[in-house]
């Protein structure tokens, strides 16, 4: 195109362009990612420089999965503008695609350093930093992504989970009920807050949030098994049998729930049910739990080999299981003295 002076009109000032973008970023928020990038490659023909053009062939081919590209892309307009925030953001989320989480975290300082009020980028911030176990650094993203948005659930989301992963119990139990009073819908935080009092032997106010995860998902794991725990330490036993028993119908493999079971048959004096769930759980594998469980009913009938054979057998993949030395010590005193002529 010539202009009065008859010199080619720069490409940036090719009304083409313009609607190509236009077009094409029109199209890929409505999810045609294919045929965004052909509109997308149709303006790059006509100006491979253009920023808006570049950007948007990175963000089309990172949501395509197309991360080394798309990074090609954020590149190729890093080295004209290097302070182009839209290329930073882009590029910080493709190389976090890659599981790449310091690189991540430092194309994202960067662009924070020019749009210090993105409260979401932020926060992917803190949750970067926490997967890898900086938890100093996750926490001052977090609590910078609050002072710009005090009520974005996903900071409360991670501050919870960050603060859980640190012991810091009490902050943990702040932030998730922040964010369950904006939505119940996380069954995971629920299940979280409910670990965190059962720990704490509150075992009411775990049982509070493990109904409100049963609620929304009733054959939820880790809520039944929770709700199983809570049970047992209240010395409810027939409901933490039943809760159990739920649970294992959802998951029949579930070794360790049926060698909690017998557990609870042992202590209540019904050995024969107790034994039957042990050796259910022996058909499959030599689960400690089950072996340290039926050594119980062993040694209490008198059965002081077949306990120290269970225990050598513990002992000979985990030579230092505390339970097994201890019961292996007890069971071998208690046959000397059951042997004629024993004290």
């Amino acid at each position: 195109m010539l202009n009065s002076n008859n010199k080619e009109e720069p490409k940036e000032h090719d009304p083409r362009i313009s609607e190509l973008s236009k077009k094409a970023n029109s199209l890929m928020k409505s999810g045609k990612l294919d045929d965004a990038l052909k509109v997308f490659l149709e303006a790059y023909n006509l100006d491979s420089t253009n920023p808006y053009i570049l950007v948007g062939l990175g963000d089309v081919h990172r949501k395509k999965g197309n991360l080394n590209k798309s990074i090609e892309y954020y590149d190729a307009i890093l080295k004209l503008e290097p302070d182009n925030i839209f290329a930073l953001r882009g590029q910080g989320s493709a190389y976090h695609g890659q599981k790449n989480y310091s690189r991540a975290v430092e194309i994202w300082k960067h662009y924070i350093e020019l749009n210090e009020f993105d409260f979401f980028v932020l926060t992917r911030m803190g949750d970067t930093c926490k997967k890898m176990s900086r938890y100093e650094e996750s926490e001052n993203y977090y609590l910078r992504s609050l002072e710009i948005n005090n009520g974005d659930k996903y900071t409360f989301l991670g501050l919870g989970d960050l603060y859980y992963k640190m012991g810091r119990d009490d902050d943990a139990i702040f932030y998730c009920d922040k964010l369950l009073a904006i939505s119940e819908n996380f069954i995971n935080i629920l299940t979280m807050v409910g670990n965190i009092y059962k720990k704490r032997e509150q075992f009411e106010k775990a049982k509070s949030y493990y109904e409100r995860a049963l609620e929304q998902e009733p054959g939820n794991s880790y809520a039944l098994y929770g709700m199983g725990d809570c049970y047992r330490g209240m010395s409810e036993w027939e409901k933490a049998i039943k809760t159990w028993n739920d649970l294992l119908e959802i998951n029949p493999r579930n070794d360790n729930i049926l060698a909690r079971i017998g557990d609870i048959y042992v202590k209540i004096g019904n050995d024969e049910e107790a034994r039957r769930c042990y050796h259910r759980v022996l058909a499959r594998s030599r689960n400690k739990y089950a072996l340290l469980g039926l050594n119980r009913i062993l040694r209490k009938g008198g059965e002081y080999d077949k306990a120290i054979r269970n225990y050598k057998l513990i002992l000979a993949s985990e030579p230092r299981e505390e339970r097994a030395l201890q019961g292996l010590k007890e069971a071998e005193i208690e046959a000397a003295q059951a042997s004629p002529g024993g004290e």
